[in-house]
């Protein structure tokens, strides 16, 4: 899933909802003494004075609803100014022609004030109530004030110490490269508004982008290797889009605006030469082959884990954990060697073997559309998890150029402040003028018994349907924050429990469907490893591409670029296997509480009504556990 979070853009990973610094706001008001009772009536008559009225204190910001909520709403109004980008994608179009603040000092600011804020929230999170009903829902803008209030400190909290403990813009060539991509993206993928608004809003942006890039290439110092590699890859994919058929519109569509189409040219040709020759620039001062790599430390790894995904363990127990699904995978994947093998197959050469049933690059998106269909088929019989028919609306498109260097596939949905439901389920598909090892590798990935597991990851019941729920949710919190530990853990889960749930694979060869399950479980778990391992300095990045090809299967070229994604985005690839392992955890512990009540429908429609918050809280607040 096209991330909302530390899979975007630095200035996004560093701004989430800001909320008012309320001060002291964390003990509740003292209660209001009694009145003492009346005495008996003397003989004597007394006069009295009549008692002063007490004073009831004010409300604390987390016991009114009115000012619970004018908090959250001023937070989210600070974060979506200061990240166009971010607002753009979460549904909030007021701010489609700019750019975020990318100076040293609108950084430094920025992490300074989400820490304070997010202090200010926590202290919210004391005095309100842990949930509400009825006309409260509207008054407080939640049906769980608490907990929202907690869920957005420790984002803020994390997305601060993301910042500080990365330095993207410090280190990072291809992280302004990366928003400028999704600033475009954002802006085309969804017709939230007539093309004529849209192209003038992006027309905007990318007048503005060689200024940007300046500002990006002044905060450069010593940039990280895989960092670079990347922003080589993305700025060419940038350059070709910008100078592709997207930025040469027909005024005719746009309401005969001749000017517009003009101008929207001009800028996009002025922001392509502008990206080519920041791309040449970084690439001349610093070379790839003698950049160090870097790794932040095991110590800022487990703080942004924890602020941002809920995880408890040490990053040394979830390094293990990694091991552990690593070795219960391989287990599985022998035993099913044994039914399903030839004699004298390895584990490599077993899965080589169903890789050569692959389709050819012109028909990849024609068969991912018929695996998507047949999944939405099952799920229409099945008792697997509700699926909000009405709303759904999933698309099979081709990765845009600006994500080919770092995903296989993904999902792209429209936001959800955005009044259209769409999707669109991307597909890295092979061309012509990419290496062999690489389009090799893309084949690969897409061989055939591996498309309906994309399929259910990528689309329904996984990261789609999620975000249907999301659109859904009470809580205007829950429905913008998304943490991976929840929703890649959630796809990932998905992708087993189909199975389980005798999801009917192409052509009916179940070896297949699950050898191509266990590849990329194997691949998810050794990403566990991977994450951990670049940040605590305990493997390199020629090292990460080995584990990455020895446990986790993939071939040189993929495993390259798996190991690159884990220097460029430390702290997310971990989330799909910890997340997965969390769930089912949580759901064998809500079976093994509920006994013969315990449907399995039940339990996911529960999980995915509490958003995408950290599974910990989820399993607090759904299933008191």
């Amino acid at each position: 899933m096209r991330k909302l979070g530390r899979t975007t853009v630095a200035s996004l990973l560093v701004s989430f909802v800001s909320l008012l610094a309320l001060g002291a706001c964390g003990d509740p008001p003292p209660a209001v003494a009694p009145m003492p009772p009346p005495t008996t009536a003397s003989a004597t008559p007394v006069t009295t004075t009549p008692p002063p009225e007490p004073v009831v204190p004010a409300p604390q910001p987390g016991q009114d609803g009115g000012l619970y909520r004018t908090a959250i709403n001023e937070g989210i109004e600070s974060w979506f100014s200061r990240n166009p980008v971010w607002a753009t994608a979460l549904g909030d179009h007021r701010f489609d022609d700019a750019w975020p603040d990318i100076t040293k000092d609108g950084e430094a600011q920025t992490i300074a004030d989400f820490r304070t804020r997010a202090d200010g929230l926590r202290e919210i999170s004391k005095v309100s109530p842990q949930s509400v009903q009825g006309t409260q829902i509207t008054e407080f803008g939640t049906d769980r004030p608490a907990l929202d209030a907690r869920v957005l400190a420790d984002k803020l909290a994390g997305e601060a110490e993301y910042a500080a403990a990365v330095r993207p813009y410090e280190k990072d060539p291809g992280q302004v490269l990366m928003m400028i991509g999704y600033g475009m993206d954002r802006i085309l993928a969804h017709p939230y508004a007539p093309l004529q608004t849209r192209m003038d809003a992006l027309s905007s942006r990318l007048g503005k982008v060689p200024a940007l890039l300046a500002t990006a290439r002044g905060r450069l110092d010593k940039p990280r290797k895989a960092c670079l590699e990347n922003a080589e890859m993305v700025s060419k994919g940038l350059v070709m889009l910008l100078n592709s058929n997207v930025t040469k519109v027909d005024p005719k569509t746009i309401g005969n605006d001749a000017a517009l189409a003009a101008r929207l040219r001009k800028n996009a040709e002025e922001a392509a030469r502008a990206i080519d020759l920041y791309a040449k620039d970084v690439a001349k001062t610093f070379p790839a082959d003698k950049a160090e790599e870097q790794p932040i430390g095991a110590e800022a790894w487990g703080k942004v884990a924890k602020l941002t995904e809920g995880v408890n363990e040490s990053p040394a127990d979830v390094k293990k954990m990694g091991e552990d699904e690593i070795v219960r995978l391989q287990g599985e994947l022998d035993a099913l060697m044994k039914t399903a093998g030839k004699p004298g197959e390895t584990r490599q050469t077993f899965l080589k073997r169903m890789e050569t049933d692959q389709p050819k690059p012109e028909t990849v998106l024609a068969e991912y559309k018929a695996s998507a269909n047949r999944v939405e088929e099952w799920l229409k019989k099945s008792a697997f998890v509700t699926v909000p028919w009405d709303k759904a609306k999933l698309e099979v498109v081709e990765t845009p150029p600006h994500m080919r260097g770092i995903t296989f596939a993904s999902m792209n949905v429209a936001g959800p402040l955005d009044s259209i439901s769409d999707a669109h389920f991307e597909v890295n598909i092979p061309n012509a003028q990419m290496p062999a090892p690489r389009k090799n590798a893309l084949l690969s990935f897409h061989a055939r018994g591996a498309l309906d597991g994309v399929s259910i990851h990528e689309g329904l019941p996984g990261h789609y349907l999620q975000a249907l729920f999301l659109r859904a949710s009470p809580s205007k919190v829950r429905k913008l924050v998304w943490t991976s530990t929840s929703g890649e853990g959630w796809a990932h889960y998905c992708e087993e429990a189909a199975l389980l749930a005798d999801f009917p694979p192409a052509g009916g060869d179940k070896a297949r469907a699950q050898a191509f399950y266990l590849r990329f479980a194997l691949q998810r778990a050794t990403r566990v490893v991977v994450d951990v391992g670049e940040a605590d300095g305990s493997l390199t990045l020629a090292a990460a591409a080995k584990r990455l090809e020895t446990d986790g299967l993939l071939a040189p070229d993929a495993a390259k670029m798996e190991a690159r994604r884990g220097m460029v985005r430390p702290v997310n690839m971990f989330t799909y296997t910890y997340g997965k392992i969390s769930i089912k955890k949580l759901r064998d512990a809500v079976k093994a509480k509920e006994g013969a009540a315990f449907t399995q429908q039940s339990f996911h429609d529960r999980f995915l009504a509490m958003g995408a918050i950290p599974v910990p809280q989820a399993a607090s607040a759904a299933f008191g556990m």
